[in-house]
């Protein structure tokens, strides 16, 4: 990865609500699955949860996406969390090297639309965890499973450009909140 520049964390929300507040499943999932009234007041909650409006965020680019994104850890969403063996340790790579995972994702609409005709442009957002400096993926969960799937079955996806991740620290001694947010969950009355 290569810096690009320092940013804020709304300006790095504000990209968030852009790829995700108008589709109409992210609003279903924040109100019917999640029990939010809106979009942002789920997305809003998540960042509050891991207190992501206090980090010092920068812009990178990926150098060579198809090596670095798949490497990426899962971030802390019991969706996803759910679907690998060790709870946030798990990277994108380990997901579909559990042929359970792949054989459901290899069949998965959004990942092979994703595949075949990759969003641009395209931001991440993560956090290096300062306790084994790999980067967990806070938004970007598709995008991420959909290069990790094409290079496992060696399909090349055509970028467009350039992409993306708003990047954070998150300190050794506050790496247990990505814990605590999986144990909490993301729903407004938690069961």
């Amino acid at each position: 990865m290569r810096f690009i520049k320092n940013t804020i964390w709304k300006d790095v929300f504000e990209g968030w609500k852009q790829r995700e507040a108008d589709d109409s499943g992210w609003i279903n999932c924040a109100t019917n699955i999640k029990g939010w009234p809106n979009w942002e007041s789920w997305r809003k909650f998540t960042a509050t949860q891991i207190g992501l409006n206090n980090l010092t965020w920068q812009i990178f680019k990926f150098t060579d996406p198809m090596k670095e994104i798949p490497d990426i850890l899962i971030g802390p969403y019991g969706g996803w969390q759910s679907r690998v063996k060790n709870k946030n340790q798990g990277s994108f790579n380990d997901l579909l090297n559990n042929p359970e995972q792949f054989n459901f994702f290899k069949k998965h609409d959004k990942i092979n639309s994703m595949i075949n005709n990759f969003p641009y442009p395209t931001e991440l957002i993560g956090l290096i965890r300062e306790d084994s400096s790999k980067i967990v993926c806070i938004e970007g969960h598709h995008r991420a499973t959909s290069i990790a799937m094409a290079k496992k079955q060696k399909i090349s996806i055509n970028f467009k450009g350039d992409i993306t991740i708003a990047l954070a620290k998150l300190e050794k001694d506050r790496v247990n909140i990505l814990d605590k947010a999986l144990e909490r969950g993301t729903s407004k009355n938690p069961k």
